[in-house]
């Protein structure tokens, strides 16, 4: 087990409780989906008629009762998730509590704030919950004379504050995508993905829990983040100084791509080689299904 294994995320020797929260995390993100559409329903009926809810394939009713009902299924296996083995979840409630607050800012997200200047915030704020659901059943809680919040102590929320930050870049690189983007919008995009970036690079400096960590493997992890967001950079260039739809939704798919390598980074650091590579493996359906879903 790495150096970095303190870190927080699920024990993976409680395979129901990582199960629990692959099930509850996919459940909330599916429905996450659903309801973008249910309540895209209108406008969706006037510029892309084709769509699930106007063409008729499926009613309203059934596709909000469907989003609605995969978000309380969600919590309530996150909730279940902690109280599967008692001995391996720390605060067994809070697998729960995390999911509630992401469904809240799903539904926040898809039915009020979607086309204010809040909307990529909101966006990144899931991601941010989805990322703490995650080590929400950790068996390990930090000393009391670390900094933390609601017991995840800085290294956990610096980890999902800069997967956060990087997806309010890309959602704020994306607004426009369909037109000739405004360049001041894509460099604030780019920047705010920068931010998020260097926050993961530096994590492994400030995590509390790992203080005796082998600096050549914390300088490792910064400059393997690094490199993997250089072909990311050429592009957002490419964009910025081209702001046409072609370039920028093509970097907004390198930047979707991009998400899966830094996160492998991470759990390599954390859990090492196997999980790492497994996540690189979600390439594979990922590149397969981009033909069918429209991936921007």
């Amino acid at each position: 087990m790495s150096a970095f294994s303190n870190l927080g995320i699920a024990n993976l020797n409680g395979p129901a409780i990582f199960v629990c929260l692959v099930l509850a995390s996919s459940l909330i993100y599916s429905a996450g989906m659903v309801l973008n559409d249910y309540y895209d329903r209108d406008i969706d009926a006037q510029q892309r008629p084709n769509r699930p809810i106007p063409s008729g394939a499926i009613s309203a009713r059934t596709a909000m009762l469907a989003g609605y009902g995969m978000l309380l299924v969600g919590c309530l296996i996150a909730l279940l998730g902690g109280y599967v083995y008692v001995d391996y979840a720390a605060i067994p409630w809070r697998g729960g509590a995390v999911a509630l607050v992401l469904s809240v800012c799903v539904v926040a997200y898809d039915a009020i704030l979607k086309r204010t200047f809040l909307a990529p915030w909101m966006m990144g704020a899931c991601r941010f919950f989805n990322i703490l659901l995650g080590m929400s059943l950790a068996k390990g809680l930090p000393l009391e004379d670390w900094p933390q919040l609601l017991s995840f102590d800085l290294g956990q929320l610096m980890f999902a504050g800069g997967i956060g930050l990087y997806i309010v870049g890309v959602t704020w690189f994306a607004r426009t995508e369909a037109t000739e983007s405004s360049r001041s919008m894509l460099i604030l995009g780019a920047g705010l993905m920068l931010a998020g970036i260097l926050m993961l690079a530096v994590l492994p400096f400030v995590q509390p829990s790992i203080v005796d960590v082998d600096r050549s493997q914390a300088f490792g992890l910064a400059g393997i983040l690094l490199l993997l967001s250089l072909s990311l950079i050429r592009r957002v260039v490419i964009a910025i100084m081209t702001p046409v739809p072609e370039n920028v939704q093509t970097t907004i798919k390198q930047a979707i791509l991009s998400l899966i390598f830094f996160n492998a980074a991470i759990t390599l650091a954390v859990c090492g080689t196997i999980w790492a590579v497994s996540i690189v493996a979600l390439l594979v359906p990922m590149l397969g299904l981009r033909r069918w879903m429209y991936s921007t």
